[in-house]
Protein backbone atom coordinates (compact mmCIF):
# COMPACT_ATOMS: atom_id res chain seq x y z
CA UNK A 1 0.00 0.00 0.00
CA UNK A 2 2.67 2.40 0.84
CA UNK A 3 4.14 1.94 -2.50
CA UNK A 4 1.12 3.50 -4.40
CA UNK A 5 0.58 5.98 -1.83
CA UNK A 6 4.14 7.64 -2.45
CA UNK A 7 2.74 7.83 -6.40
CA UNK A 8 0.01 9.97 -5.09
CA UNK A 9 2.33 11.87 -3.46
CA UNK A 10 4.64 12.25 -6.48
CA UNK A 11 1.20 13.38 -8.32
CA UNK A 12 0.15 15.14 -6.24
CA UNK A 13 2.72 17.44 -5.80
CA UNK A 14 3.88 17.33 -9.19
CA UNK A 15 0.16 18.51 -10.38
CA UNK A 16 0.75 21.34 -8.01
CA UNK A 17 3.78 22.55 -9.31
CA UNK A 18 2.19 22.57 -13.03
CA UNK A 19 -0.69 23.86 -11.84
CA UNK A 20 1.26 27.33 -9.77
CA UNK A 21 3.65 27.63 -13.25
CA UNK A 22 -0.05 28.07 -14.98
CA UNK A 23 -1.03 30.31 -12.60
CA UNK A 24 2.07 32.41 -13.10
CA UNK A 25 1.75 32.44 -16.53
CA UNK A 26 5.55 31.57 -16.58
CA UNK A 27 7.06 29.87 -20.44
CA UNK A 28 9.39 27.53 -19.04
CA UNK A 29 9.45 25.23 -21.22
CA UNK A 30 10.22 21.55 -20.46
CA UNK A 31 10.53 17.77 -22.42
CA UNK A 32 7.03 16.36 -23.00
CA UNK A 33 8.04 13.10 -21.58
CA UNK A 34 8.69 14.63 -18.17
CA UNK A 35 5.39 16.58 -18.05
CA UNK A 36 3.80 12.89 -18.72
CA UNK A 37 5.81 10.90 -16.56
CA UNK A 38 5.01 13.33 -13.42
CA UNK A 39 1.44 14.14 -14.35
CA UNK A 40 1.03 10.54 -15.22
CA UNK A 41 0.33 11.42 -19.05
CA UNK A 42 0.79 10.09 -22.59
CA UNK A 43 4.39 11.19 -23.52
CA UNK A 44 4.29 9.49 -26.98
CA UNK A 45 0.60 11.62 -27.49
CA UNK A 46 2.22 15.08 -25.57
CA UNK A 47 5.53 14.86 -27.80
CA UNK A 48 3.09 14.26 -31.33
CA UNK A 49 1.05 17.66 -30.39
CA UNK A 50 3.82 19.65 -28.75
CA UNK A 51 7.23 18.36 -30.14
CA UNK A 52 10.57 18.81 -28.22
CA UNK A 53 8.88 21.51 -25.59
CA UNK A 54 5.92 23.00 -23.90
CA UNK A 55 4.69 24.65 -20.74
CA UNK A 56 2.69 23.99 -17.92
CA UNK A 57 0.10 26.08 -19.80
CA UNK A 58 -0.07 23.63 -22.57
CA UNK A 59 -0.03 20.51 -19.95
CA UNK A 60 -3.29 22.14 -18.24
CA UNK A 61 -4.67 22.80 -21.78
CA UNK A 62 -3.70 18.97 -22.81
CA UNK A 63 -5.34 17.73 -19.29
CA UNK A 64 -8.36 19.94 -19.69
CA UNK A 65 -9.48 18.35 -22.84
CA UNK A 66 -7.97 14.89 -22.35
CA UNK A 67 -8.98 13.84 -19.11
CA UNK A 68 -11.47 16.00 -17.10
CA UNK A 69 -10.89 14.60 -13.53
CA UNK A 70 -7.12 14.98 -13.24
CA UNK A 71 -5.48 16.31 -10.40
CA UNK A 72 -4.56 19.35 -11.99
CA UNK A 73 -7.81 20.49 -12.73
CA UNK A 74 -8.85 20.10 -9.06
CA UNK A 75 -5.90 21.87 -7.80
CA UNK A 76 -6.52 24.59 -10.64
CA UNK A 77 -9.99 24.89 -9.58
CA UNK A 78 -9.36 25.90 -5.73
CA UNK A 79 -8.94 22.48 -4.73
CA UNK A 80 -5.91 22.14 -2.43
CA UNK A 81 -6.21 18.67 -0.66
CA UNK A 82 -6.57 15.07 -1.31
CA UNK A 83 -9.97 15.07 0.85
Amino acid sequence: MKFFESFSDHLFASAQLVAQLHRENLPTKFPPGMVAEVLWLDAAELAQLYGHTMTASEAVAYVQRSNPNHILLTILNGGNDRG
